[in-house]
């Protein structure tokens, strides 16, 4: 349980410094640690469920694996609803990197917000405790 244990606390470090950074107006890189936080909770959450996590980097094939283990429609309809919140995280990710694509303060304060939703959200469906 211990090596599952790490992605929580990791992916909480990854938070607290994509807060840090879109104060510091480094939007880019406040988008990128945004989406690594939401990328290891949700493995997190697979990993204590099932005692392994998917390895793939993708939030979108991630939130669909965790709405079958739990078992749980909301968790779907949310990806459904806000699935391009799921497309804009994963540009955070792979197209930041290697592409000139910009992150304005708009775009990733609205990641942030949709990224606190999704972690009320998967706190009340699995009662692990994120916040």
């Amino acid at each position: 349980m211990q090596e599952i244990t790490f992605l929580k606390n990791r992916s909480k470090e990854f938070w607290e410094e994509a807060l840090r950074l879109f104060e510091e107006g480094k939007y880019n890189l406040a988008a990128f640690n945004l989406e690594q936080a939401v990328q290891l909770w949700l493995k997190y959450l697979i990993g204590i469920k099932i005692g392994d996590w998917p390895k793939t980097h993708y939030p979108s094939e991630l939130i669909k694996e965790l709405a079958k283990v739990e078992e749980n429609e909301e968790i779907l309809k949310f990806y459904q609803e806000r699935e391009l919140f799921f497309d804009d995280l994963e540009d955070a990710y792979f197209i930041l990197r290697y592409f000139p694509k910009e992150f304005t303060e708009n775009s990733v304060g609205q990641l942030i917000e949709n990224s606190k939703e999704f972690l009320q959200l998967t706190e009340k469906v699995t009662k692990e405790k994120f916040f």
